[in-house]
């Protein structure tokens, strides 16, 4: 009898119709997923990163609006006072297709806020930025998001008395302001010719009364400009003009000899400091006077830029005791080698020697901001005596204190030497006021000292 093929019919009747309905199945799924991914449902995030709480007169501002879905299709930002809408900034974006981000994904809107232009009251206000993406949920609308930032317009600056002030001051020398705030400011000082000196709080019975040290470049031919400035929470800047007298002031000039057998023992000190200098001995000598010396006096200015705002110091800078002067402050120094003129440059500071190795005090009280290498100086200590006012320790063969240290009158901070672009054992002492270097001689004279700077202080 002839056999059945049973099996094989079965199998085949029994695939067609899976086959059938799963396709159909998986179809029904892709477009599911399909329209699951254009009605996503994730909102815009908007960040503001500006401090909202008081703005100033004029205020340049930003608002971040990011979506990763979809994009970012529409954005608004609004100004609302008492019921009016003024529109600040915003933008409509066309549809770049169906897969992928239709708009960008991130939107920085910067916006300007302008009391005056803007005809603005001082007082309650808000910031409402809206945005919208390319989702089609919401029957094509979208997912929106819509942040409100209240803040107080204010756009009144500073009120400043100006209360005291020196009455002279020389190019290379120190003076001091006083004056009253309005209000409370986020940043105050005198600003001279450009540079911004910080003031600092002093003692009073409820007023808001500040000081400020000032000290000129060795350089100043003449001041254009000096006022107090101080700046609100709001972002107003108030300004004060006041006059000084500038006295002259002469300057020694100097000539120094550079040899072969002083390049030769001194530049191997800077070589591990300093592995791009290249050249002959001379060019060497010229990237340390000039280039290296630049930096570290910039550095030095970014040091002494920010100091303790309670005075430390009291009374006179000592000096160093049983020493003679070697260099003066602002001496202008001419450099000869083999009797050719190849250099000019300037000694911010005095020169003293003692004995060799003799030990080093400090010259007023305060806190020890800086100890090790700076090129040219050598071994460095630079103190902050409160109130911008800084004393520094150039060549110095031994460090004994350290960053952080707080230190009295007097006591020993390290030994003298010959470290950096010495010829021999000495220290280097320099005045800083805010990072500029000034006449040490004043700050050792005690009557100058009553006259110009305590007297106001107190």
């Amino acid at each position: 009898m002839p056999r059945k093929s049973k099996g094989r019919v079965n199998l085949s009747g029994r695939r067609k119709p899976a086959i059938s309905f799963i396709f159909p199945l998986l179809l029904v799924f892709i477009a599911l997923g399909f329209f699951i991914y254009l009605n996503e449902r994730e909102d815009p995030q908007i960040t503001m990163p500006n401090e909202t709480e008081l703005i100033g007169g004029h205020r340049k501002m930003s608002v971040r609006i990011k979506d990763s879905r979809s994009g970012i299709k529409e954005t608004e930002v609004i100004l609302r006072q008492e019921g009016r809408d003024i529109k600040l900034a915003g933008h409509n974006f066309d549809r770049k297709g169906y897969w992928g981000l239709a708009g960008p994904e991130l939107v920085e809107e910067n916006f300007v806020i302008d009391g005056s232009a803007l005809k603005l009251k001082d007082g309650p206000a808000e910031i409402i930025v809206k945005a919208r993406d390319f989702s089609l949920w919401n029957f094509g609308g979208g997912n929106e998001t819509t942040v409100r930032y209240p803040f107080t317009l204010d756009t009144k600056p500073p009120r400043i008395i100006l209360l005291d002030q020196s009455r002279y001051i020389k190019p290379g020398g120190s003076g001091l302001a006083i004056y009253r705030l309005s209000e409370e400011a986020v940043r105050y000082g005198v600003m001279v010719n450009g540079y911004f000196h910080p003031g600092f709080p002093l003692p009073s019975k409820g007023e808001l009364i500040f000081g400020a040290m000032i000290g000129l470049p060795w350089d100043t031919a003449e001041i254009d400009d000096i006022h107090v400035e101080a700046t609100d929470k709001a972002g107003n800047i108030g300004k004060y003009s006041f006059g000084i007298n500038l006295k002259k002031a002469v300057y020694k000039h100097d000539r120094i000899n550079i040899s072969d057998n002083f390049l030769k023992r001194k530049l191997p000190e800077f070589a591990q400091f300093y592995p791009e200098m290249k050249g002959s001995l001379l060019d060497q000598y010229l990237y340390l006077n000039n280039t290296v010396r630049r930096e570290n006096n910039s550095r030095f200015r970014e040091i002494c830029s920010i100091s303790i705002p309670e005075r430390q110091w009291d009374g006179s800078f000592s000096r160093m005791a049983r020493s003679s002067n070697r260099a003066g402050y602002a001496d202008q120094r001419s450099y000869f080698y083999h009797d050719k003129k190849i250099d000019n440059q300037t000694h911010l500071g005095i020169d003293l020697a003692s004995v060799r190795h003799a030990e080093i005090k400090a010259a007023n009280n305060g806190k020890v901001v800086y100890a090790e290498f700076q090129g040219i100086y050598g071994n460095t200590v630079i103190i902050d005596h409160g109130q911008g006012v800084f004393s520094l320790y150039a060549h110095l063969s031994r460090i004994k204190a350290g960053p952080g240290d707080m230190v009295n009158k007097g006591d020993i901070i390290a030994l003298s030497g010959a470290t950096g672009m010495a010829g021999g054992d000495h220290l280097h002492f320099s005045i800083l006021i805010n990072g500029i270097f000034v006449d040490p001689r004043e700050w050792w004279d005690s009557h100058w000292l009553e006259i110009n700077i305590l007297s106001y202080l107190e």
